[in-house]
This record gives structure tokens, C-alpha cells and sequence, in this order.
């Protein structure tokens, strides 16, 4: 598909690509995770996450002569925290009406988006299972990845040598870092979520290989019908191989590395070529749009469903056959409907004070 990435204000199919990306994780964590890969669901969050917010710097930049790094800060602000007080507020709230309070220290590790490492403090000291919202940990590895990126962004855009020298150091260092730590053995890797897995410096490189790619899609260049279909067709395969190999070195390592590669590839064959134009149709569909919409607020809320479900039903919750395909519809619609909720009533209506901080609002000025 042909998008004009010089001037970027929407990307078809990326909220397509949200909509599959919070499944995988919603499935995984309802009991089907031993199937479904809910952890690759988390590495597309992040590929579309760097894509899409580069492409949004870059479009400014092109537009204007420069970025408001400060305006990007406010925005990103804006976006996310509004829905996450509100998930801390609500969720607190009944958490203790049940006899189950927050603990001062989960809080403020969502509050400073620092839960990725508090997850790690915790299953070190065996108490992980009081954690209500451990889904936060991707959210703080996004954050702390914005929270630097745009700091260089200047000194990334001086030229196109350094913008490769820039993404080849931030891919290597990444591998090479989690290498070190896996083969030195630093990490345990029987641990219910090893070191590596949630770190921020560890899993930077998976945000950068879509950031990357929004750079690649600044120059003029397409796919033919037969290389789309290849560099598809090879980006699908590298995919599945991360999912198949199963060695827990592997896992910790090398293979964030593949999968960033694979979601280049994929993303290459359908945003610059033909062949694969049909995939578009699904990902643009108003389903997997309004999903995509939602997949925030979904992934803030689904940890609630098992948190009442498990208060509710105990032991009894099913973990087979019929039952447990119930339990997952229950938990998809919990899950997206608290999410129109946050969407309508949070969301929405900070979407006029987020349009006075963007882009189209930016004066020309120099580069800072």
C-alpha cells in the first residue's frame, strides 16, 4: 500500500495491527496462553508504537522545520496517563471494598511508569502475586524509550550517517547487552519473567526497529508484486520460527532481535507493495479499527476481569472445554467494555486539549 509518509496525520492499518497485537495478549492471559503467544502481542505494542510515533515526529519536522519536543511530551501525557489515573482510581477504589487495598509502592510504580522493574523487585522476593496490575511493565519501557528518543532527535537528524550509525548502535548494544547478561548468567531464566524480558534498556531495540523503519519510509521506494510477496512471505516465516524455537537462551536474547527483523519485513511488504493490498481490507475493517481504538483501555482493564473473576469464582474458575471458551468471551467483553468506557468518559475528552499541543498547531522555527 502506498501512504505518503512525509506528511503523516493517520497510518491505515495500524490500528488493524493494535487490534491483533491487544488479542493475542487478552487471549494469552484468559488461560489460552500456553497456545497463544501473548508476549509477541506485547513486541508488535512496541514495533507500532516506534513506528508510528516517529513517523508523527518526522511528518512535523518536514512540515514545519522543526519539533516541539516539549508539545510531544504534553501529548504523550495526555494520551496515556488520564485513562491510567482512572484505572488506579476505579480499580483502587473496589480493590479496597473488597479487602484487597493497593499497596503504596504498585501505585507509585504506575504513577512513575517504573512497574517493569518493581514486577522484577517483586517475583525476586516472592510476592509477585500481589501485583494487580503487572500489564503496566510494557507501558513503562515505552515511556522510558520516549522519554530519550526524542532528547536525540535532533542529533539523529543531521544527517542520514548518523541516523544509521543511531538505530545500527541502539539494535547491537540491545543484543549484545542481553547476550551478556543471559550467557553470563545474570538473568534466571526460570524465572516467571526474566530480567531481560522486562527490562527497558534490554527491550529498547524492539521500539526502535519500528522507529527505524519510519526513517526507511521517509525515502521514495517500493516493492515490486513478487519481492512484496517474498519479503512477506519471509517476514511470516522468521515469525513463526521465534515462536517454535524453544530454548530459553534463545528466547532471552536473539529472539527479540528476529522478531523485530520479521515485523520490518512485514510491515515493508505491506505498506510498499501490491501484493499485499488485501490485508489492508481486513486491517482497515471497522472491527479491527474500532478494536485497535480500544486496545489501550483494554489492555489498562483486562487484569480487572481476572482479578474479580478469580474473587468471584475461586478454584472454580474453568480451565477447559466449553467453560473456559466462555471465560475468555467474558473476559474479551469485560475487557473492551470497560475500555469504551475509559475511552468515552477519559479518552475523548481530553482530545481538544491534546489538538492545542499538536503538530498542526507547531509554528515554523529553527531546529532546535
Amino acid at each position: 500500500m502506498r501512504v505518503n509518509f512525509q506528511d503523516v496525520k493517520y497510518i491505515p492499518g495500524l490500528d488493524g495491527f493494535r487490534a491483533i497485537a491487544v488479542l493475542l495478549v487478552l487471549v494469552a492471559h484468559f488461560g489460552y496462553d500456553h497456545v497463544v503467544p501473548g508476549g509477541l502481542g506485547v513486541t508488535i505494542f512496541f514495533f507500532i508504537s516506534g513506528f508510528l510515533i516517529t513517523s508523527l515526529l518526522l511528518s512535523e519536522r518536514n512540515r514545519f522545520g522543526s519539533i516541539s519536543i516539549r508539545n510531544f511530551y504534553i501529548r504523550r501525557f495526555l494520551r496515556l496517563l488520564p485513562e491510567l489515573v482512572a484505572l488506579i482510581v476505579v480499580s483502587g477504589f473496589y480493590r479496597a471494598l473488597m479487602g484487597h487495598p493497593l499497596g503504596l509502592g504498585e501505585i507509585v510504580a504506575a504513577m512513575t511508569y517504573t512497574t517493569n522493574y518493581f514486577v522484577f523487585w517483586l517475583e525476586n522476593h516472592g510476592i509477585a502475586s500481589s501485583l494487580a496490575w503487572p500489564q503496566l511493565w510494557s507501558l513503562s519501557v515505552e515511556e522510558h524509550y520516549y522519554i530519550t528518543f526524542p532528547a536525540i532527535f535532533a542529533f539523529v537528524l543531521v544527517g542520514p550517517s548518523r541516523t544509521r550509525s543511531f538505530f545500527a548502535a541502539v539494535l547491537v548494544l540491545c543484543l549484545v547487552y542481553r547476550l551478556v547478561l543471559v550467557l553470563g548468567g545474570f538473568v534466571d531464566l526460570q524465572a516467571a519473567h526474566p530480567y531481560t524480558y522486562l527490562a527497558s534498556e534490554a527491550r529498547f531495540d524492539s521500539i526502535a526497529y519500528g522507529a527505524g523503519f519510519a526513517f526507511l519510509c521517509q525515502r521514495a521506494w517500493e516493492l515490486s508484486r513478487q519481492g512484496g510477496l517474498a519479503v512477506g512471505l519471509a517476514g511470516g516465516l522468521l515469525l513463526l520460527m521465534t515462536l517454535l524455537v524453544r530454548g530459553d537462551v534463545f528466547r532471552e536474547t536473539v529472539r527479540y532481535s528476529i522478531q523485530g527483523v520479521a515485523l520490518t519485513l512485514i510491515f515493508a511488504a505491506i505498506y510498499r507493495s501490491a501484493a499485499w493490498d488485501w490485508t489492508m481490507s481486513i486491517l482497515e475493517s471497522p472491527l479491527f479499527r474500532r478494536l485497535g481504538i480500544l486496545s489501550y483501555g483494554a489492555y489498562l482493564w483486562h487484569f480487572e476481569y481476572l482479578f474479580l473473576s478469580n474473587s468471584v469464582l475461586g478454584d472454580a474458575v474453568p480451565t477447559g472445554g466449553l467453560g473456559q471458551l466462555a471465560y475468555l468471551a467474558g473476559g474479551l467483553v469485560f475487557s473492551f467494555g470497560a475500555a469504551q468506557l475509559s475511552y468515552r468518559y477519559v479518552a475523548q475528552p481530553m482530545q481538544a486539549l491534546r489538538h492545542r499541543f499538536s503538530m498542526r498547531g507547531a509554528a515554523p522555527a529553527p531546529a532546535e
